[in-house]
C-alpha cells in the first residue's frame, strides 16, 4: 500500500504541475467488460470470453504536450471467467472477481484535416494499472476441478495489468472507449492450479479483459490569459 500511495502522489504532482498551464478535464466512465482467465477452462488452450461484467469510475486528464495527455482513473472493474455447460449440462462454472483499480494512461491525440478543419476524433492510449481484489465468488458443478470455491488462498489479491486502447471522440466531452488489459501476474496462484487448468502458456492464470464504454467529461479548464495591454494612442 505504501507503493500505491507513492504512485498516487506522483500522479497528483504531475497533474497539478500541468493544470496551471494546460487543459485539465475530469469526468466519469461507465461500460461493460468481457473477460476470461487464461487456462481456466476444461478444454486445452480455449479462450471463450463468456464472462460479462461492469466497469465504471472517475477519470481525469491533463495535457503534457501538444498531442499528449496523462490520464488518471479510479475504477471498479468486474473480471473473471465463465464456462457454459456442455450438452449434458455438465462443466459449468463462473469465477466472478471485482477490483478497485487505478489505471495510469498516456493518451496520444491523432488529428485529421477535414474540409479545411483540423479535428481530433481518435486517441490512442496505453499504460498500466494497479488493482485490489475486493469481491470474489465462484460457482460451478462437480465437473470443475479447481479445489476450493470462495477460498481466497487460491487467488492473488493484487493485480497489475498492462492496458492499450482507442478513444473515439464524439464531442470534446464525450468519447467511446475500447480497451484491452492483460495482467502481468496471475489472478489464480499458479501453485493452486489443478487438472482443470490445462493450459501451459506463459500467461496461465492471468486476467484478460476487453472493455467497452463511454467517458463523460464535465468540461475543460484552461489557464486564464491576461487582458492585452492597451495600445497607446497615436500622437
Amino acid at each position: 500500500m505504501k507503493f500505491l500511495r507513492q504512485i498516487i502522489l506522483c500522479i497528483l504532482l504531475i497533474v497539478a504541475g500541468n493544470v496551471s498551464s494546460q487543459v485539465f478535464k475530469a469526468g466519469i466512465s461507465a461500460g461493460l467488460t468481457v473477460s476470461d482467465i487464461n487456462g481456466a477452462n476444461t478444454a486445452p488452450n480455449r479462450k471463450n470470453f463468456h464472462k460479462l461484467g461492469f466497469a465504471g469510475g472517475l477519470v481525469a486528464n491533463a495535457k503534457v504536450a501538444e498531442r499528449s495527455l496523462i490520464q488518471f482513473e479510479i475504477n471498479f472493474t468486474q473480471k473473471g471467467s465463465m464456462q457454459p455447460p456442455d450438452s449434458m449440462n455438465n462443466g459449468y462454472y463462473k469465477i466472478s472477481l471485482g477490483y478497485v483499480e487505478i489505471p495510469v494512461m498516456l493518451r496520444q491525440q491523432i488529428f485529421f484535416n477535414w474540409k479545411g478543419n483540423r479535428i481530433n476524433k481518435v486517441d490512442l492510449e496505453f499504460g498500466a494499472s494497479y488493482g485490489r481484489l475486493m469481491q470474489l465468488n465462484v460457482v460451478g458443478n462437480t465437473n470443475y476441478t479447481l479445489n476450493g470455491t470462495t477460498n481466497n488462498q487460491y487467488y492473488n489479491t493484487n493485480d497489475v495489468s498492462i492496458l492499450a486502447g482507442l478513444d473515439f471522440n464524439f464531442t470534446k466531452n464525450i468519447c467511446f472507449n475500447f480497451r484491452y488489459s492483460n495482467s502481468v501476474i496471475p489472478v489464480i496462484k499458479r501453485t493452486a492450479l489443478r487438472t482443470g487448468f490445462v493450459s501451459q502458456t506463459f500467461n496461465r492464470g492471468n486476467n484478460m479483459v476487453f472493455q467497452f464504454g463511454f467517458k463523460f467529461f464535465f468540461g475543460a479548464k484552461q489557464k486564464a490569459t491576461p487582458d492585452p495591454k492597451p495600445v497607446p494612442a497615436q500622437q
